[in-house]
């Protein structure tokens, strides 16, 4: 089928393309410019392993191997996702159920990941059973059916919020604007607010540190629609 073919190499570069960008984005993240790691780092991995399954000749990872992987990564998220439930509401900077998304991400790689060795054991070749993940057929297709629409609402729900999320300009222009001080009373009963002769202020070096410019939130959204999609697509093609 060559209308299969054409679009699992497609997916396969927009995945690889993905990893490439997420990659850029943890340098950066250490060069003082502010971002998730963990997801970041998911989506490098998630990116690679998906694009190994789509096109076989891009397998780079050993059998199981990335099954360990995701099922640690579906425990880090799952943590993560626990704590924000747990923190106040006026806390939590991202949607209370932001890393439950990464916990389904991580499940549905380990479910595919699990069904391509089932097939690459059954037809006894090295790649990763057939072209695709048409050549993929799962134990378990109502738990796939049940990711796939998991994954489909999570794409809906993040291209619905899309254009709430700030653009960097906005969040750069917040990070860059002066701490306020506050000031204290003035000596011998002074009215309160006035700045006493020969106060000393902290140092900047004991200001509270910024973070660096922050990445493009809407860029990491998109990551996640094109993670979604894809990972949708092949599920559905496993059933």
């Amino acid at each position: 089928m060559g209308g299969q073919t054409w679009l699992a190499a497609t997916l396969a570069a927009v995945m690889i393309a993905t990893a490439a960008y997420c990659l850029s984005r943890l340098v950066l993240s250490w060069r003082g410019r502010s971002t998730e790691r963990p997801v970041d780092a998911a989506h490098v991995l998630m990116g690679v392993a998906m694009a190994g399954m789509l096109v076989p000749r891009l397998h780079v990872f050993w059998t199981g191997g990335w099954e360990v992987v995701f099922g640690l990564g579906a425990a880090g998220f799952a943590w993560l996702a626990a704590a924000e439930l747990r923190s106040p509401k006026s806390a939590c900077t991202r949607p209370r159920h932001h890393h439950l998304q990464h916990v389904l991400m991580c499940v549905a790689m380990v479910y595919m990941l699990a069904a391509a060795t089932t097939a690459v054991g059954r037809s006894g070749s090295g790649g990763m059973g057939g072209t695709g993940p048409a050549g993929m057929a799962g134990h378990f297709p109502t738990l796939a059916l049940v990711l796939a629409l998991g994954l489909f609402g999570y794409v809906i729900w993040t291209a619905d919020r899309f254009t709430s999320l700030a653009p960097v300009a906005v969040l750069a222009a917040a990070a860059s604007a002066p701490v306020p001080r506050p000031v204290p009373a003035a000596a011998g009963g002074g009215a309160a607010g006035t700045v006493a002769d020969g106060e000393n202020w902290p140092t900047s070096a004991s200001q509270p540190q910024r973070a660096g410019r922050p990445l493009s939130p809407r860029l990491a959204a998109c990551c996640e629609i094109a993670m979604g999609v894809t990972m949708g697509y092949m599920l559905i093609m496993m059933l």
